[in-house]
């Protein structure tokens, strides 16, 4: 039986969108489909166990993640890591130690789901999981296939105010150039003993990683983001697997219904 913590954490102090993390999506607020897709992946896995915590400084995210998944525990983030330039790492770690102390488990893997990617799939989680339990590396992380790329289409603005390509090459196609992909944070699936180093960013842990689909990277920073995301939820249904519009028709059914139906476990 291998034990995970699902982390979900989302502060109320988002300065692109006010409100982003509970903001309606198709009349669903935000942190709820990803409430969903943590209490839907493993779900028929007998041999797996899950514990699912929200994280915030927020008592209005709290709150609003209670009424989705009111079986889940619940952690009230502390203001010195409620900063917009906190390391994500901290907060997580925190969360892992509190649910450690007062669930008393010991847990294999911590699963970390960013609330601004609705589109994810449980199924998305669950192959991303089977990555990090076949191999041995500190964290897999979720990525997409990158649109530009940094050896033939990318340029930097140098500390002289001139500019050049990011990675000097002689490519004169973008297939010649290594492949290279987006880390869309998504899903993050770390060795829990990862969090007593110190170390603030995923990508300086010895990783592997998972590829998603390409549409699941739209990043949710403004409020051009959140319309653009509600109009191919909205009008592009016909292009989402069906994971994906199964996802939206319950979520949307538990929101019209007043969450009496809730995500369940």
């Amino acid at each position: 039986m291998k034990e995970i913590l699902f982390t979900v954490c989302g502060r109320g102090g988002s300065k692109g969108i006010k409100n982003k993390n509970i903001r309606l999506l198709c009349g669903v607020p935000l942190v709820a489909w990803t409430l969903f897709d943590a209490a839907s992946a493993f779900r028929d896995d007998g041999e797996i166990r899950k514990t699912l915590a929200v994280d915030s400084d927020s008592d209005e995210i709290l709150e609003t993640a209670g009424r989705f998944a009111p079986g889940a525990y619940f952690h009230k983030r502390r203001n010195e890591l409620a900063g917009d330039r906190v390391a994500k790492m901290d907060v997580i770690g925190e969360v892992l130690s509190h649910a450690s102390r007062d669930t008393g488990q010991t847990f294999d893997a911590v699963v970390d789901l960013d609330i601004t990617s609705p589109l994810r799939t449980p199924e998305d989680i669950e192959r991303t999981c089977d990555v990090f339990f076949r191999g041995k590396k500190d964290v897999v992380f979720s990525v997409v296939p990158a649109r530009r790329n940094p050896y033939f289409n990318m340029v930097e603005r140098n500390p002289d105010a001139r500019f050049s390509l990011c990675k000097p090459s002689s490519f004169v196609a973008r297939q010649q150039a290594p492949e290279v992909f987006d880390m869309n944070a998504s899903i993050y699936v770390y060795k829990p003993e990862v969090f007593a180093r110190g170390v603030k960013s995923p990508a300086s842990l010895d990783f592997d990683v998972f590829v998603m689909r390409d549409f699941g990277v739209i990043d949710i920073d403004h409020e051009e983001d959140l319309e653009m995301m509600n109009l191919l939820l909205e009008q592009g249904e016909h292009l989402l697997p069906d994971a994906l519009r199964e996802k939206k028709k319950t979520l949307m059914a538990q929101a019209v219904a007043g969450c009496e139906g809730r995500v369940k476990e």
